[in-house]
């Protein structure tokens, strides 16, 4: 499962985007992250200024819409940098593939486990996407872009 992010044009309708996302013509650029990295790091998007653009009126919000639509402009870029410029700082130090921890195994009655599960990465893809991140959110700086997140 990936978390899909399009930087696109700001004069583009984003109430019925993620219908249209394939082939679009809007779309600059685009990167996907697979749900695993995303969950790992998901309290430090929760403090990036966001809009959801599923919601009557684009309500105004912070973090990522982790099922749904979500929509980064100007306001949200020099946070989106920090944060991935951040990230990407860190993961440089880890060896060439690397374990993160993720969340309990549950057994076969549902319950939660002791154990959790170990994610495995490699430094240099997880630079890599995060460094494309880093470059989108220096462009949703320059203004008249959005970068618009597709949750799982």
């Amino acid at each position: 499962m990936n978390h899909e992010f399009y930087l696109i044009a700001n004069t583009t309708d984003v109430k019925d985007f993620w219908m249209y996302r394939e082939n679009n013509n809007n779309v600059i650029d685009s990167i996907e992250i697979h749900d695993d990295l995303i969950q790992y790091i998901y309290d430090s998007l929760e403090w990036i200024h966001s809009k959801n653009p599923g919601l009557r009126g684009t309500t105004n919000g912070q973090g990522i819409n982790y099922h749904g639509v979500t929509l980064f402009d100007k306001q949200s870029s020099v946070d989106l940098l920090n944060i991935f410029s951040s990230w990407r700082d860190l993961i440089k130090n880890a060896p060439a593939t690397f374990e993160l921890t993720g969340k309990f195994f549950y057994d076969e009655e549902g319950k939660i486990g002791r154990e959790h599960e170990k994610l495995v990465f490699n430094r240099d893809e997880v630079i890599k996407l995060f460094e494309k991140m880093i470059l989108m959110s220096r462009q949703l700086d320059e203004g008249n872009l959005y970068l618009y997140h597709c949750g799982i």
